[in-house]
């Protein structure tokens, strides 16, 4: 009978997700009610928590993002990023990627890669580089630097989950930040040779006789004739520049936190610092209300941003699947936390290889984090490898050639390059995604161990 119970258990997991693969996140969320439903009221299973923590921090990076791109401070940004890059076409194959990473860890969202595409298309094109060497890699690079960003979610679950083990905001990000940046860098090198020149490839000459694309234009560096932007847009980058450097203080020097006293069941008196947890989603939602008055932006401004949609589905996955995870875990977890154990007793580094098989299947960073780490730590696993090893998260890009990133890319990207795949897996996003998550991986490891 239990031997059924947990086949069952099994495929009441197993089905959204596979159902997810042809109707999307939304069937995910959905499925995933049904089968917590049948395991709860049906199966008599104890329901996990949602991590309400987790979506808080989501929900006000994405208003604060929504506030800054409706305010125009994304676009200035981006102009001066575009600036930079036509003034060193060459060098696009590292310049680019290395700005998706910059704009990513500042802004807490690979989202801003959606405005950097069409100018690393143009630049390279004219520089007669193969765009896909730029496209494939930016791709990877921005889910990457999610985890090196003082003001992403995924930091922030993670560091909330480890906190009781003595983690801190400024030993995850000692990690994190050279790890990824580096693997940028070796990632847009080897990739700079990745794939037929232009010249030699077959499909883009194909094109380029019979007229569906233009030749490419050696004026492409020329001034552009931009429509002016909203004022105050600089104003708007400025504040949400001041919210992540205030977060990253908050989270670096803990005796700037309140701590106050906490009465215990018991009576004993106990002194209580407020996390990081709450403090960035705090910080995060006070720089969209600065942005919305010192820039004169409305709320049909905001929740206009596409940026909106695309945090909603986030936060409505972290409060859905990890429960559906959760609880699973919560009626086996004995069981899980040896397997895990035996599993570091052979390599530590088959946690990387779970979390990346994790992400793949469900496609977010933060609900992979959210169920495997307990299991890790409750199995041994030390909070320093575990650290090292988060650019394993990057596996939710897996199917990145079917996102809307991807395929922003594809379409761009009009000299065909830049490929979906026959497999889905197997397009110009596969190889850079593949590359980024081994170095971060082993430089990760490297530097925990001088951190931790």
């Amino acid at each position: 009978m239990q031997t059924f119970e947990v086949i069952v258990q099994i495929l009441l997991f197993i089905a959204p997700l596979a159902i997810s693969v042809r109707y999307g996140p939304m069937a995910l969320i959905g499925c995933s009610a049904v089968s917590v439903f049948i395991m709860v009221e049906i199966m008599r299973m104890e329901p996990a928590s949602p991590p309400l923590s987790a979506v808080f921090i989501i929900l006000s990076v994405i208003c604060a993002t929504a506030a800054l791109t409706a305010a125009g401070g994304m676009e200035w940004l981006v102009r001066l990023a575009g600036k930079a890059m036509r003034s060193h076409p060459r060098s696009i194959p590292v310049v680019g990627p290395l700005f998706v990473w910059l704009f990513t860890v500042m802004s807490g969202t690979g989202n801003i890669t959606f405005a950097l595409v069409p100018i690393m298309y143009e630049v390279s094109y004219a520089a007669k580089i193969r765009p896909e060497r730029i496209l494939g890699t930016a791709v990877a690079v921005c889910q990457l630097a999610l985890m090196a960003s003082p003001v992403a979610a995924v930091t922030y679950v993670f560091l909330t989950l480890t906190e009781p083990e003595g983690n801190t905001l400024l030993k995850t990000l000692a990690v994190t930040i050279p790890a990824s940046l580096i693997s940028t860098v070796l990632t847009s090198m080897v990739m700079s040779r990745y794939g037929k020149d232009l010249a030699d490839d077959p499909e883009y000459q194909r094109r380029l006789a019979a007229g569906e694309i233009e030749p490419p234009n050696t004026d492409a560096d020329a001034a552009e004739d931009l429509p002016p932007l909203r004022d105050r847009a600089p104003w708007s980058a400025f504040i949400f520049l001041g919210g992540v450097i205030c977060g990253c203080i908050l989270g670096f020097f803990e005796p700037l936190r309140p701590t106050n006293q906490v009465v215990q069941a018991d009576g004993s008196v106990l002194d209580h610092t407020v996390s990081m947890a709450f403090m960035i989603p705090i910080t995060m939602f006070a720089v969209a209300g600065l942005i919305m008055i010192v820039c004169r932006v409305t709320t049909q401004d905001v929740i206009g941003q596409p940026i909106i949609g695309t945090g909603l589905i986030a936060a409505l996955l972290l409060a859905s699947v990890p429960v559906l995870a959760g609880t699973i875990l919560n009626a086996h977890m004995d069981q899980v936390a040896s397997f895990v154990g035996s599993a570091i007793g052979v390599s530590v580094a088959l946690f990387a290889l779970i979390l990346f098989l994790l992400a793949s299947l469900i496609q977010s960073q933060v609900a992979s984090l959210t169920m495997l780490v307990p299991a890790a730590l409750a199995g041994g696993l030390a909070v320093g490898p575990m650290t090292g090893m988060l650019g394993a998260a990057s596996g939710n890009n897996l199917l990145a050639s079917m996102s809307g990133l991807g395929q922003a890319c594809i379409l761009t990207d009009k000299t065909g390059s830049t490929k979906q795949g026959s497999i889905l897996i197997n397009g110009s996003f596969l190889l850079p995604m593949l590359l980024g998550s081994v170095f971060a991986i082993a430089l990760g490891l490297g530097i925990q161990a001088l951190v931790y």
